[in-house]
């Protein structure tokens, strides 16, 4: 499989090159609704799984697309929106509830740029993701830490991780870890990173600090050590899970360290549905919407 998408990065720039012109001249015939040019942050619920959609200026990126079984919903979700293209997508890592949905999502809209770590799955939702890249002509790029995506409004998504030393074992550690900044307003997204990825990632930036967290592994015991979320300090903590998980997401233990933390606003969307935060006007007119 990591031979499969190694060539697949080599030969997929020929193919995007080839396709380009055609995508763009199909999506000149769609029909396109206003999106709003206001900058906010939607958490979809996509039931047991992640799916994050960053608005900004009339631009579009979605952070994974949930289960397959989600996949329509996700799209529906930014047509509704007016959303016609996404300027970017992101898949934190490999397993199913992240990717699952993302195949659709790329038939639906044509995307600027798409990111993804190195790391693969011998799945059929990771093979239908390759294949779908492959036919829709987008040429995945593996990020390093540090690398940012600048939206027109100013503001921005950096990957802070995951970084060398995290160990290749656990795929939930490497996710790809993302920070969302408009203005002074951060927004980090930790995708299923675990413990010795949030050590990682303190140990190469110690003064971390954001607005609102996306908790990592969906509240799982493994995720949202007490040190990390004692640093990073989130004024808001979002908790994407499924009703009545298999899993008991989110775990007792990751409530009482939120609790412990300071982080009185913990959202659930097992409970609430989508989440929507605008960044503007400032974090203390933060709404939310089922």
């Amino acid at each position: 499989m990591k031979r499969k998408l190694r060539l697949f990065l080599w030969c997929a720039a020929a193919v995007a090159f080839v396709l380009s012109g055609i995508v763009q001249t199909a999506d000149h015939l769609l029909p396109h609704q206003k999106l709003t040019n206001e900058t906010a942050v939607h958490f979809i619920d996509v039931g047991q799984g992640d799916s994050v959609l960053l608005l900004s200026g009339g631009q579009a990126v979605l952070v994974d697309a949930g289960t397959a079984e989600s996949g329509a919903a996700v799209v529906r979700y930014l047509e509704d929106l007016g959303v016609t293209r996404l300027y970017a997508a992101v898949v934190t890592h490999p397993h199913a509830d992240h990717i699952g949905g993302m195949a659709q999502v790329l038939q639906a809209f044509p995307v600027e740029h798409f990111y993804m770590g190195p790391e693969t799955q011998n799945t059929s939702s990771f093979s239908e993701l390759l294949d779908t890249l492959q036919t829709q002509g987008v040429q995945p790029t593996i990020p390093a830490p540090g690398d940012t995506l600048a939206f027109d409004s100013g503001a921005s998504l950096t990957f802070l991780g995951p970084a060398d030393d995290v160990p290749s074992g656990n795929l939930n550690d490497r996710s790809l870890i993302t920070l969302f900044q408009a203005d002074e307003q951060k927004v980090l997204l930790m995708g299923d990173a675990e413990a010795a990825a949030e050590q990682s990632l303190l140990t190469h930036y110690p003064s971390l600090r954001c607005d609102v967290l996306k908790v990592g592994h969906h509240g799982g015991a493994t995720s949202s050590s007490l040190p990390f979320l004692q640093t990073v300090q989130p004024s808001v903590a979002v908790i994407s899970c499924g009703v009545d998980n298999d899993y008991g997401h989110p775990d007792p233990q990751t409530l009482q360290n939120l609790s412990v933390a300071g982080v009185n606003d913990v959202r659930i969307t097992a409970e609430c549905g989508t989440v929507i935060l605008p960044l503007h006007p400032p974090s203390s007119s933060k709404e939310n919407a089922a």
